[in-house]
């Protein structure tokens, strides 16, 4: 749907699909799938604990309630190993990287990644990720008052500055074009669809995705492949960044490293979850910002107390509380990894009193939970006063999961965190952003949550 914008509706109508009332039929509902997964999630999902979605050969379940999300990420998550549609899907271009590895590979690369994601990471970054945001309001400034940017787009290429500078530091002016254009083909290898989940006719799209996914990869590869190679050869830490720490890094338990396949592989996985998410996280809250001046008063107060008009620095995120309780409000409505994990159950389960048969295909929707009408009060009504200390005491923890959960939760969560806050902090500080006139916002679920149309918004300088 459109946004609507009225200065006397209270709460303003957000954008989003409405769902329909009833379950779709089968073929109504893969056409709505295969254009936006979210159109086709029905009324009914938003308000049961757990569904099941039946065909002639196989059975898949979407779970919502907390203690089944709890179950199937923590106390029995050896019995759901990552699917092999997720493979199918996303292995073309993200390879065995900590988003698909299971058992003891994840292990094992999870250690030897986890030092140079601890809180000096963020600190270290965080003059990186400032300079960025700088370089961006510049621009903004340079603008005529009331000129029209592309958001979506501008955050986009603010956060490929960050990771680009972040993980390869003196190569990073000749790797961002690398990466930018790996971008486009990485999400080209992605928008597979969910007619992957369909018996007979998924396992043929994907396989010809998979096809021509590693044909369109192949020249990034080449050049990825050609920079760890001279960064391995040249000796661990010459440039102190986060791909050296990769290459130097070592299993604490077996001594070992990574190959240079492997770095590659968490080099591409690191890009997708530290680029393009935060990218999506900014862009929808400066939408939420918009439609919503009396939070971004209260947030330009708390910048306005805390800052004094300087940039915002490391010891400054701790302070920054209703900058972040706005962020956490929108990764709720708008997560951009909307859905969380496609699993596989090795044996018979039970999830919310439901029998799993072996086999089943296990689906965990953050959009779905998010929104969920038991789990939430007024769940579609954008409200940062929910992330209070005291209402997130009172919440179900699995109710909000925008990084997951459990041994698998996004190892680089409080690196975005400190980067969707310090740089909302540094823009927000001198701009004000409005939808602009006759921008159609409708959130679009393909790999991330993108905005359809773009994100057209008018860039005004803070009087």
């Amino acid at each position: 749907m459109s946004v609507i914008i009225s200065p006397n509706a209270a709460p303003p109508v957000l954008a989003g699909p409405t769902p329909p009332q009833q379950r779709l039929p089968l073929f109504q509902y893969l056409r709505i799938v295969r254009r936006n997964f979210i159109e086709a999630l029905d009324e009914g999902m938003y308000q049961a604990p757990i569904i099941q979605q039946r065909s002639a050969v196989s059975r898949s379940f979407i779970v919502n309630d907390p203690a089944g999300v709890r179950r199937v990420l923590l106390e029995n998550a050896a019995n759901y190993p990552k699917a092999p549609v997720e493979h199918r899907i996303l292995g073309p271009a993200m390879g065995n990287g900590l988003i698909l590895s299971d058992g003891e590979t994840w292990r094992a690369h999870r250690r030897i990644m986890a030092p140079a994601f601890d809180h000096r990471t963020n600190e270290r970054y965080a003059p990186v990720m400032v300079d960025a945001a700088r370089k961006t309001a510049a621009r903004w400034a340079a603008l005529q008052p009331g000129a029209i940017v592309e958001v979506q787009h501008a955050m986009m290429e603010l956060t490929l500055d960050i990771i680009a500078r972040s993980m390869f530091a003196a190569d990073s002016d000749s790797i961002v074009s690398i990466i930018r254009e790996g971008s486009d083909r990485y999400q080209e290898v992605m928008m597979v669809g969910l007619l992957e989940f369909v018996p007979a006719i998924g396992p043929l799209w994907s396989a010809w995705k998979g096809l021509r996914g590693r044909a369109i990869m192949r020249d990034f590869d080449r050049a990825m492949f050609d920079l760890i190679g001279a960064r391995m050869k040249t000796g661990a830490n010459a440039n102190g960044d986060l791909l050296d720490r990769l290459i130097s890094s070592r299993d604490e338990e077996s001594g070992s490293g990574m190959s240079a396949r492997e770095v590659r592989d968490q080099v591409l996985t690191i890009f997708v979850a530290g680029h393009e998410t935060t990218a999506l996280s900014l862009m929808w809250t400066w939408y939420l910002l918009s439609m919503h001046p009396e939070h971004e008063a209260r947030m330009h107060a708390e910048l306005d107390a805390v800052l004094g008009g300087r940039e915002p620095a490391w010891p400054d995120v701790g302070k920054l509380v209703y900058t972040r309780m706005i962020l956490q409000e929108s990764m709720r409505l708008y997560p951009a990894v909307h859905t969380l994990a496609f699993r596989t159950a090795l044996k018979d389960d039970v999830l919310c009193g439901m029998p799993v048969p072996k086999g089943s295909l296990v689906t965990i929707i953050p959009w779905l939970i998010h929104r969920h009408r038991k789990l939430w009060e007024n769940p579609d009504r954008f409200d940062p006063e929910r992330f209070t200390p005291e209402s997130i005491a009172r919440r179900e923890r699995l109710a909000y999961l925008p990084f997951g959960f459990g041994p698998r939760i996004c190892i680089g969560a409080s690196f975005a965190m400190t980067e969707a806050v310090l740089i909302l902090a540094t823009l927000a500080q001198r701009f004000r952003l409005r939808v602009a006139p006759g921008c159609s916002v409708e959130p679009h679920a393909v790999f991330t949550l993108h905005a359809k149309n773009g994100m057209q918004m008018t860039v005004e300088p803070r009087g």
